[in-house]
C-alpha cells in the first residue's frame, strides 16, 4: 500500500508558511551531502548546505568530483546528485497549504490581547509528548515540564473526555505508557499530569488542546511500508532517519517525528536547519513556546555568518517566541533583525509582514 500525500508537511513545511521566503515554496531538502557541494538560488546566492538545508524551485544543485547530495522531494521521493555534477532541481511542486496570514493565536498575531498559556505564570507540569499528534506507537514516551519543588508527579489518562482507568506515579519528568489498558485507534486521548505540589496540566489556558490519537492499522501498514523503501534508498544511517521523520510528519506523527530529529542530533548531527525545524515544530505545530526558544536559538549559535537564510527564520521564530511570552522588546529586537535579514534576501512580502508585526508590538508595548 503506497501513502498519498496531499501536502508536504515536513521539515519545509512551516518554513513554506511563514518561517522561510514567502513567495516561495519548498519542494524539497537535502538530507545528506557529502564533500564540497552548493545550491545556487534563483536569485544568484550560493548556498552551502547541510542536512535539512531546504531547496526550492530554480535551484542548481553543484557537487564537486569527490561530492554527493542526496535530497528528498515534497512527494517524498529520494533523488542523489552524483559528483561532478551541475543539475536543476527537479522535484515536483509542492503543494501550498491552506492558511490564514494571522489567525487568533498570539503566537502567529502579536497585537492578540491574551495568551492561549501564559508563559510567564508559575511553572506547571504541561504536556510536551504526546500532544496535538497521531502516534504509531501504542506504548508512546509521555513528557512534561519539570515543575519545581516537585518530587514526584501523577500521571493518568483521558478517552474520548472520560478518565481512564489508569494512573502512574514517577519521580521524573519522562516515562513510558505500559500498553494497558491498550489504547485503540480512532479514540482521542489526553495525558495528565499532576505534581505533588498541587499543580495539574489542565491548570494552563489552552491545555485541553493536547489530544493525540492512534493511527488505525491501514495507515499504520502504508507508514511501515514506505519507512522500507527509505531504507532500502537511503544507506545513510542519519540520512535515513531524516527521511523517516519527513515521512512521519507528512502523516501527522508530529511528536515521533520530533523525536527522530532529536535523536538524530544526540547522534552528533547537528545543523542549523535541523534545530530551525525543531523550533518550527515546537512553535506552530505543538504550540509550546518554550521548546521553540530553545531551538530558534541554538540555530543562531550553529549557523555560519553568512548562513542568512537559516539566522533570519530562526530571529524571526525568535520574535513569535518572545511576542507569546510577552517580552515585547525582545520580540521587537529579534523582528528588526529579521527584517533586515528578508530584505536581504529579497523578500520584500515577508519583510513587510515582519514590519506589520513591529508596529502591533510598538502599539502594545505603548498600552502596557
Amino acid at each position: 500500500m503506497k501513502i498519498r500525500i496531499a501536502v508536504f508537511i515536513a521539515l519545509s513545511s512551516i518554513a513554506t508558511t511563514a518561517l522561510a521566503a514567502s513567495n516561495r515554496i519548498s519542494n524539497g531538502l537535502i538530507i545528506h551531502s557529502s564533500g564540497e557541494v552548493a545550491i545556487e538560488r534563483q536569485n544568484g546566492r550560493i548556498v552551502r548546505p547541510t542536512s535539512g538545508t531546504l531547496i526550492y524551485p530554480g535551484d542548481k544543485l553543484r557537487t564537486a568530483q569527490n561530492a554527493q547530495l542526496t535530497i528528498q522531494c515534497a512527494d517524498l521521493g529520494i533523488k542523489s546528485i552524483a559528483p561532478g555534477e551541475n543539475q536543476l532541481n527537479s522535484c515536483l511542486l509542492a503543494k501550498e497549504e491552506s492558511k490564514s496570514d494571522c489567525s487568533a493565536d498570539l503566537i502567529k498575531c502579536p497585537d492578540r490581547g491574551d495568551d492561549k498559556i501564559s508563559w510567564n505564570s508559575a511553572p506547571i507540569p504541561y504536556i510536551i509528548s504526546p500532544r496535538r499528534t497521531q502516534l504509531l506507537d501504542s506504548k508512546p514516551i509521555l513528557r512534561w515540564n519539570p515543575v519545581a519543588g516537585a518530587t514526584s508527579y501523577k500521571l493518568s489518562l483521558r478517552e474520548n473526555g472520560a478518565k481512564l482507568n489508569w494512573e502512574m506515579t514517577v519521580s521524573g519528568t519522562e516515562a513510558v505508557y505500559p500498553g494497558e489498558p491498550a489504547l485503540k485507534p480512532g479514540i482521542k486521548y489526553r495525558l495528565i499530569v499532576e505534581a505533588n505540589t498541587g499543580v495539574s496540566s489542565e491548570s494552563a489556558v489552552g491545555e485541553g488542546d493536547t489530544e493525540f490519537s492512534l493511527l488505525d492499522e491501514k495507515a499504520v501498514e502504508g507508514v511501515k511500508e514506505a519507512v522500507g523503501a527509505i531504507e532500502q534508498q537511503v544507506p545513510n544511517e542519519n540520512a535515513q532517519k531524516l527521511a523517516i521523520s519527513n515521512l512521519y510528519l507528512n502523516t501527522n506523527l508530529i511528536s515521533e517525528a520530533i523525536e527522530i530529529l532529536e535523536n538524530i542530533q544526540k547522534a552528533g548531527v547537528e545543523t542549523p536547519p535541523i534545530n530551525r525545524a525543531l523550533g518550527d515544530l515546537y512553535l506552530e505545530k505543538l504550540q509550546l513556546v518554550p521548546q521553540a526558544e530553545v531551538y530558534y536559538s541554538k540555530t543562531i549559535n550553529t549557523a555560519k555568518p553568512d548562513d542568512i537564510e537559516e539566522l533570519t527564520a530562526a530571529r524571526y521564530g525568535l520574535g513569535q517566541v518572545h511576542s507569546a511570552m510577552r517580552n515585547n522588546l525582545e520580540a521587537m529586537k529579534y523582528l528588526r533583525m529579521a527584517k533586515d535579514g528578508y530584505t536581504t534576501l529579497g523578500d520584500l512580502p515577508m519583510a513587510e509582514k515582519v514590519e506589520k508585526q513591529l508596529r502591533d508590538l510598538q502599539r502594545r508595548e505603548q498600552r502596557k
